[in-house]
């Protein structure tokens, strides 16, 4: 007779990472953003970091086809660059959000985050319900 060793091999359970971005062309509303953060990032907009999808052109001067208007230097232009690469690298929302604040953008609503998430600044928009970032859930460090 011949001793045979067998092996468990055991699962790790997978934890899903909560994101928010557009779905089915569905827009993305402030309450949905706030009920995101509230629920998913226990309130902390230092949890919330924004995330580039895989159709920005981050090499490009316009990455997106919305918000760089003329030189594309203005405000929205600065803070959709902000969105896109982090301030200063930093992708948390609370960041990025402390900086257009100082530019007059709205922190309760984020008028360009809104417009990023859902593919425009109008439902008019050639490209609305397609998004461009999506929001993800990674605890700060402490």
């Amino acid at each position: 007779m011949q001793n045979i060793k067998t092996k468990t091999v055991t699962k790790a359970a997978t934890v899903k990472t909560p994101t928010l971005q557009i779905a089915n062309g569905e827009e993305v509303t402030y309450s949905q953003l706030w009920e995101f953060i509230n629920t998913q990032a226990s309130g902390s907009l230092h949890n919330v970091h924004v995330e580039p999808l895989s159709n920005v052109k981050l090499d490009d001067a316009k990455p997106v086809p919305f918000g760089y208007g003329g030189a594309g230097t203005g405000v929205r232009a600065t803070i959709q660059n902000w969105l896109l690469n982090g301030f200063e690298g930093n992708t948390s929302l609370q960041a990025i959000l402390s900086q257009a604040s100082k530019l007059g953008h709205s922190a309760k609503k984020p008028n360009c985050l809104h417009a990023l998430l859902n593919g425009g600044y109008s439902p008019s928009s050639a490209t609305w319900g397609t998004g461009y970032v999506k929001l993800v859930v990674k605890p700060a460090v402490k």
